[in-house]
């Protein structure tokens, strides 16, 4: 009956966030995507005068797809926070589903892995590709925004240091040493730092978020601890009938730091890829050659 109760309660959200949820389209507007869109052609024009072989253009654009799905971070709707909340009060895989569905985040995020994945798998069918040194580059700015293990690299300077073992001297060698030399954020150390919910803010330089959801946890943290040492002290006279705001504390702050810590560890993988698409764009700006 319980499990009835708590799928029809899913289902009704799931509808609900269905009529109430922002489209998941792109914007017309979005300068983002548009200039995504602009990268994408005018590489598909650099590819075509290298003259590679189809299967190895194909390959390629399908890396640099995948490289270019950027669109503007869409605001987390209210619903998502409630969903989350459900599913760490319930531990209901309903919810859980429901709260990770409501937004493209997730997808957002791991556009860099495929885009890795595909160019890795370039290099490796086709290690004498006129489009190596391309790729390299490529890699050697995908890699900064990756998050997923057992890639044949462990990070983007080694592909910008092959690059410029094997092209000694050329465009892209150049390139490719000042780009290495550009500062970037990991999606590994951040995910560490957010272990203590706000660090992984600090890292990506959002100060005034690290000190609100480090506040948020403090104060979770308190709620639990502290109704913990008073039902301690009062060990051998506790009554559910007088102490039950002693647990309900208790929950409550196992519940906020639960949402805490996810909302900021989500959070503090998007501030990685945004600080690192910053990055790259300044680079860009300052290089008008790159490709």
């Amino acid at each position: 009956m319980i499990h009835r109760k708590v799928g029809a309660l899913a289902t009704f959200m799931a509808i609900a966030a269905t009529g109430c949820a922002s489209s998941v389209l792109i914007r017309p507007d979005d300068a983002t995507f548009g200039g995504a869109q602009a990268r994408l052609v005018s590489t598909a024009v650099l590819i075509d005068q290298e003259r590679p072989l189809p299967t190895e253009r194909w390959l390629f654009l399908q890396a640099e797809s995948y490289y270019r799905y950027r669109f503007e971070f869409p605001p987390r709707s209210a619903l998502s926070y409630v969903a989350q909340a459900a599913a760490a009060t319930t531990d209901f895989p309903a919810f859980q589903a429901l709260a990770g569905s409501l937004d493209l985040l997730d997808l957002r995020l791991k556009s860099y892995d495929g885009a890795v994945q595909m160019w890795e798998t370039l290099l490796a069918r086709y290690p004498q590709s006129r489009l190596r040194p391309l790729t390299l580059y490529r890699l050697g700015w995908a890699y900064r925004s990756s998050g997923v293990s057992g890639f044949p690299r462990t990070s983007g300077d080694e592909a910008f240091d092959l690059l410029v073992k094997e092209a000694p001297g050329s465009k892209l060698a150049l390139l490719a040493a000042e780009a290495k030399a550009t500062p970037w954020k990991s999606k590994g150390t951040a995910t560490g730092l957010s272990v203590v919910p706000g660090l992984g803010q600090f890292y990506v330089g959002e100060r005034l978020s690290g000190t609100v959801r480090l506040a948020v946890a403090l104060a979770a943290v308190a709620m639990v601890v502290l109704p913990s040492v008073v039902a301690y002290q009062r060990r051998s006279d506790l009554s559910w009938g007088r102490d039950w705001p002693l647990f309900a504390s208790g929950l409550g702050g196992l519940i906020v730091l639960n949402i805490d810590y996810t909302t900021a560890y989500e959070d503090a993988l998007r501030g990685v890829v945004q600080w690192n698409e910053r990055t790259e764009s300044r680079f860009v700006d300052a290089h008008p050659g790159a490709p």
